[in-house]
């Protein structure tokens, strides 16, 4: 128990810590929660169900009431896909977002025959369950186009707090703004401070009101690049933004060619 409860170089132990908010150490063969007592009680329920999976299906009771999991519908020509050799694809998204996934089914379920969808449930924070499960929908749009994305519309949200907005992107705007192995997806997602996911041709823009009307902007301007300069109107007022004059003749070496100068800046954090 307490090798599989630890994790390759202890990365089972510290998904229980991030997804849970409490601080999980062993001691021995002893496991120390330490935190509030929600955060407790949710370290000590994972570990629970991390064990169970040993022993067969795991099902969360009363998950539709709680407010710490996310549950995607996973068609069944999706489940290996998105769980990848060994689970590594599940393990790379938990280690990404500080969450816990597993898939979810009763005793009784077994055996029910292929076809059937089967409940990915997705333990932790708000803002690295959403990261997550906008992942996995990314995938399975990948793999099933269509199953999220069908007559989905634009959305914009007026919440202060968190939430998602919806922007539909056409096919040489969605290369563009995806960029070679997503680089720009993700400059543009660290740059606003947003999560940005494309599935199938809908990027999903999660966060506070501040960090997804930034988002929208910053994508809004990357796309008119393609036909022209691009003016940003009261550069002064802004708090995310910063102006450095730069001489013609130091244009094209601080650019480099195609911008390849720029793209490492881009990149750094």
């Amino acid at each position: 128990e307490l090798s599989y409860a630890l994790g390759k170089q202890g990365g089972t132990r510290k998904k229980l810590e991030r997804s849970s908010g409490a601080v999980v150490q062993y001691v021995g063969h002893t496991a120390l929660f330490s935190g509030t007592r929600s955060e407790r009680r949710r370290a000590r329920e994972y570990m629970r169900w991390l064990f169970e999976q040993l022993e067969g299906p795991v099902w969360v009771d009363g998950w539709e009431d709680r407010d710490d999991c996310t549950v995607v519908e996973i068609p069944s020509d999706c489940i290996g896909y998105i769980t990848g050799a060994r689970r590594a694809t599940l393990g790379l998204m938990e280690a990404e977002w500080g969450v816990l996934m597993f898939f979810m089914s009763k005793a009784e379920d077994k055996g029910r025959g292929r076809g059937v969808a089967e409940k990915l449930i997705i333990l932790g924070p708000q803002r690295g369950r959403r990261g997550a499960e906008l992942k996995v929908m990314s995938g399975v749009e990948t793999k099933n186009p269509g199953i999220f994305t069908r007559n989905v519309r634009d959305k914009v949200s007026d919440l202060k707090g968190f939430d998602t907005d919806r922007m539909l992107f056409k096919d040489d705007e969605l290369s563009y703004a995806l960029g070679k192995e997503g680089t720009t997806r993700k400059k543009l997602e660290h740059a606003a401070g947003a999560i940005l996911q494309y599935v199938g041709h809908v990027a999903f823009i999660a966060g506070t009101l501040k960090e997804r009307k930034r988002c929208k902007e910053y994508i809004t301007w990357l796309l008119n690049q393609r036909r022209g300069s691009v003016t940003i109107r009261e550069l002064s007022s802004r708090d995310d933004a910063t102006e450095m004059h730069v001489p013609e003749n130091c244009k094209g070496w601080v650019t480099g060619n195609r911008g390849s100068e720029l793209a490492p800046l881009d990149q750094e954090k």
